[in-house]
């Protein structure tokens, strides 16, 4: 099993930090708007809605600069809208709550900024051979971070108060753009702009390039809202951001293992048997959930969440970077590439928080768990795309 090289290992560093700050602006900030929202799921999907619009746009103004400038300048950019974001919620106080979509919006920029660089970087820093080990330590690291983050975040904001952590995360951003300099800058650049109608002849000329696109859209509309949905029945069940610090504590430990286990043990020959597994699991857990809503019933759910789809997500990345690396997507539309794999993430977003928007003003907690079939069915379909692309032959090699 190939080893990571130290640049690769100082990168996942960096996703820590984001991690953590990612930790309140999403997660934390969500149950924030559910206490003093007065319609809490029109506003958490709001928040969503227009954070992922932001991000999509983004994606297409900063293409040009990740082609052909310096990636690494373009990701330290992100920390800019992260630390207006932090500066907003602490004058705003209380009343941040009311300009959440602005807010969502200058968190979305800020995700552009750190995604789309991100994403060119690994795929050029991280060979294919590697690829899957790299995705078991992020994933893992990221949940790890999920330890103790979220239990003191939790317990300082209900001592004292959003505005506290918001100072504290300033400081770490500061830290995080010194660290950043280390970066070295990325190996292929390009003397000509953008072509986005180059790379949509490409997504006609290969059949797996578009295979790839739709899974990635069922993916967003899944696996990206159960995230939020998630949050939001944890704190309408549990009540207090201590208690939700706690519960993302204990499940991010179930998610390290399952990283860990899935990059250490399973290789692209047993990812189909790994992803029929966990599909059962997931259908079967959000089954019993959607049946019986119960305290008992969701953290059932939560365990097979933060089992059987980290294994599930943490596969699809692997097989959405390695045809970045493929004869299909050339050294020259490789930016490209992300930036339309990034409109297939936000169609799936948007047409899900869009739905998440009328369950909130017609239908409340009681259409919720009602509108998770038709979640746990585009999570089906994303799961057979994988199985496909797992299972048949590699012809983008």
């Amino acid at each position: 099993m190939k080893k990571l090289s130290r640049e690769v290992k100082f990168l996942l560093s960096l996703f820590a930090f984001r991690d953590v700050s990612d930790l309140f602006l999403g997660t934390f900030f969500v149950s924030f708007i559910m206490q003093l929202s007065t319609n809490e799921i029109v506003s958490v999907a709001q928040y969503r809605l227009f954070e992922y619009t932001a991000t999509c746009a983004g994606f297409f103004l900063f293409a040009n600069w990740c082609k052909r400038y310096n990636k690494v300048a373009v990701f330290s950019l992100n920390l800019i809208p992260k630390i207006a974001l932090l500066l907003a919620i602490i004058l705003l106080g209380d009343t941040a709550v009311e300009y959440v979509i602005p807010l969502g919006m200058l968190y979305g920029i800020g995700s552009a900024l750190y995604c789309l660089p991100t994403n060119t970087m690994i795929g050029e820093k991280v060979d294919s051979k590697s690829m899957s080990v790299f995705f078991g330590a992020k994933n893992a690291i990221k949940h790890a971070t999920k330890l103790i983050a979220p239990v003191v975040l939790g317990y300082f904001i209900d001592l004292g108060s959003y505005n506290q952590v918001a100072y504290f995360l300033l400081g770490m951003s500061v830290i995080e753009l010194a660290m950043t300099l280390n970066l070295t800058s990325s190996r292929h650049r390009s003397d000509s702009p953008v072509d986005f109608v180059g790379f949509f002849r490409c997504m006609l000329r290969f059949r797996v390039v578009r295979h790839v696109f739709i899974m990635e859209s069922l993916r967003a509309f899944s696996m990206g809202l159960l995230g939020t949905v998630i949050t939001m029945y944890t704190v309408y069940m549990f009540q207090t951001d201590l208690n939700l610090g706690i519960f993302t504590t204990l499940f991010a430990l179930c998610s390290i293992l399952s990283s860990w286990v899935t990059g250490r043990y399973f290789d692209r020959r047993t990812w189909p048997m790994l992803l029929v597994v966990c599909m059962f699991l997931m259908i079967g857990g959000l089954a019993i959930f959607i049946w019986k809503t119960t305290p008992v019933t969701f953290l059932i759910y939560s365990f097979v969440y933060s089992t059987a789809l980290i294994a599930i997500e943490q596969i699809i990345n692997v097989k959405m970077f390695d045809l970045s690396q493929s004869k299909c997507i050339s050294a020259n539309h490789k930016v490209e590439y992300f930036v339309f794999r990034d409109c297939a993430l936000y169609i799936g977003r948007w047409v899900g928080f869009t739905g998440l928007m009328y369950v909130g003003v017609f239908g409340g907690y009681a259409w919720l768990r009602w509108y998770l079939i038709a979640i746990a069915v585009a999570m089906l379909f994303a799961g057979l795309n994988a199985y496909q692309l797992c299972v048949s032959k590699r012809r983008n090699k």
